[in-house]
């Protein structure tokens, strides 16, 4: 469409997406997205926020914070059902931050993005990490239940020589293996994908219900704890609790300030958001979403969000405390990093293993270890399922950025036979894989850049690892976090022509008033306010922010403003009018 003085609005006539996706389909879509390795690690993952685990008025403070930010979720809901009603377009938050905010809005809705799209790109490498340690542990059941030699020494599997370590070619090649599962499942039609996401989340919620079941009927703390030492030589239950007492794990935790400017309720929150991350991702596929996209965004989500609050509460508790809630901090604490066990005279990681809860269920009863095995290959199979979605909602994200013009509009180019973007598929799996590559070589330190990526145990210098992807995780979607409350708190006063049909209108400012102040809270004690700490306090800069992941999200930010630069300017040079193509949809 020709404008004045030789501009250009210079966009694709349709996005080329078919409305084929079911209310059904998007809540399991978002229930996959979120899931993970929660299912048989939801306690374990409590452990990451570094703060003390305890029993706050009957419930553990990790349960009680997972339902204040449930419930803060439940606004976000409200935000994204009334927004995409009224923008019913893959891209998700981008197409509104790039047209509620003004002047800048094109630029904070790129850079919100870019970092989603990276953190979840990090998190295809953490998930499949995951993947090959459940396996391994589902192999390490089927050891303990029948004594072969095979299985019993399941931990050496994907491992790179003595270390124990997934990583190095070991770890690579099946890998790689589990990301050429994910390639078919992402290349199948759209249709198909969603049916085979919907059947294996349903076999899945299945697998959590029985590990449920199992858990509340079978854990026996007493025949756990003499259990225990046989397999972990000879570590007991109540050593791993003095090792959490000591690592000050088991106590000290406060709900109000402490430490200066740290809240260890926010470092919870914070995870929790990683927990969480996924439940809202129908928002990003709605331009495929059919029927009353209101209704079944909001019908996706918050049953989604329901799940992923009792996942993260009392499901993982109730099986957590019945087998001892400080041996079971240690155990995790160890897994992260937090505990040194050898120092602690623990030897080493308890079984070398997570503490699935399959794994802790054959120790307590060895001789149902087919029930156990049965459930956690459920707890397999999420943090694979996790894995295809986060490409499709990725590839939808690319597909908004080439309507736009951000990215070449090849990257977006919607294939007739998969009813998607093809080429932002097979773009988000080779960077899954360049991830997979710095995790499983120090292809960091051969380039001179190994103090990005520091360990202190030799065999993971220089590589990527699980902590610091999940921190760089949370750091790098912090946009994606507080914008929403930004775009609901403006979208009547800057865009009255685009949302005055919008359901909830009237209480979007408030609504996105409490999300954007919770956000930036969170986000300053559990974010900045450490770092500041850190650095003040003497720790060496540079070193503090490497080895918590800030280096590679400050990087991964730099480089997306530079992009946005050089796209706008060769954008400017070809004649395209950007300031109305924003004041527009992108083609439905």
């Amino acid at each position: 469409m020709g404008q004045g003085g030789g501009k250009m609005l210079f966009t694709r006539q349709s996005s080329g997406l078919v409305r084929e996706v079911s209310v059904a389909n998007a809540l399991f879509f978002n229930t996959s997205a979120f899931i993970g390795g929660t299912m048989g690690g939801a306690f374990q993952i409590a452990a990451l926020a570094g703060v003390p685990i305890v029993v706050i008025g009957g419930l553990t403070n990790w349960s009680l914070v997972a339902f204040a930010v449930g419930g803060l979720c439940i606004l976000l809901a409200f935000i994204f059902a009334s927004l995409t009603s009224v923008m019913p377009r893959s891209g998700g938050d981008y197409v509104f931050t790039s047209r509620i905010v003004p002047r800048v809005g094109p630029l904070l809705g790129w850079l919100e993005s870019w970092g989603l799209v990276f953190a979840s790109i990090a998190l295809l490498q953490f998930e499949t990490v995951q993947t090959l340690r459940s396996t391994q542990v589902e192999g390490r059941i089927v050891g303990i239940g029948t004594g072969s030699d095979f299985f019993n020494n399941a931990n050496t599997w994907f491992t790179e020589g003595a270390t124990g370590d997934v990583t190095g070619l070991p770890g690579l090649i099946p890998a790689l293996l589990v990301f050429a599962l994910v390639g078919w499942v992402v290349l199948q039609p759209t249709k198909t994908f969603h049916k085979i996401v919907t059947y294996l989340t349903v076999i899945g919620i299945v697998g959590w219900a029985l590990m449920a079941i199992l858990g509340l009927v079978f854990f026996d703390p007493a025949q756990f704890a003499a259990n225990l030492p046989q397999y972990t030589n000879g570590v007991t239950v109540d050593q791993l609790a003095q090792a959490a007492a000591s690592a000050g794990l088991t106590s000290g935790f406060d709900f109000g300030p402490v430490s200066g400017l740290s809240w260890p309720v926010m470092f919870m929150a914070g995870v929790m958001l990683f927990q969480f991350i996924g439940f809202q991702y129908s928002a990003y596929i709605s331009g495929e979403v059919r029927g009353n996209v209101k209704r079944g965004i909001l019908i996706a989500v918050l049953g989604a969000l329901a799940m992923a609050v009792l996942m993260n509460s009392i499901y993982g508790e109730a099986l957590t405390r019945k087998l001892g809630l400080d041996g079971q901090t240690a155990w995790s604490a160890i897994w992260w990093g937090y505990i040194d066990p050898v120092k602690a005279g623990l030897g080493g990681l308890p079984m070398n293993a997570p503490n699935y809860y399959q794994l802790l269920g054959t120790v307590a009863h060895p001789e149902l270890w087919p029930l156990w095995a049965i459930a956690g290959a459920a707890s397999t199979l999420f943090p694979f399922l996790l894995m295809p979605v986060y490409v499709i909602f990725i590839s939808r994200i690319a597909l908004a950025w080439s309507l736009d013009r951000q990215v070449p509009e090849w990257l977006g180019a919607v294939s007739e036979r998969l009813r998607a973007p093809s080429n932002a598929i097979f773009a988000t799996l080779a960077l899954g894989i360049v991830f997979l590559f710095l995790w499983a070589f120090p292809v960091l330190k051969w380039v001179g850049l190994g103090a990005l990526a520091p360990s202190a145990d030799p065999a993971l210098d220089g590589k990527l690892n699980l902590a610091a992807s999940a921190w760089f995780t949370i750091l790098a979607s912090s946009l994606s976090w507080i914008m929403p409350g930004v775009n609901a708190i403006l979208a009547r006063r800057t865009r009255p022509d685009l949302v005055k049909d919008a359901p909830y209108i009237r209480w979007l400012p408030f609504l996105g008033a409490i999300w954007l102040v919770f956000t930036i809270l969170l986000y300053w004690f559990a974010g900045v306010a450490p770092i500041y700490n850190a650095i003040s306090g003497g720790q060496e800069a540079l070193a503090y922010l490497n080895a918590s992941g800030v280096s590679f999200v400050i990087i991964m930010f730099v480089v997306g403003i530079v992009w946005y630069v050089i796209r706008s300017a060769r954008n400017r040079r070809a004649g395209v009018e950007t300031e109305l193509m924003y004041q527009m949809l992108p083609p439905d």
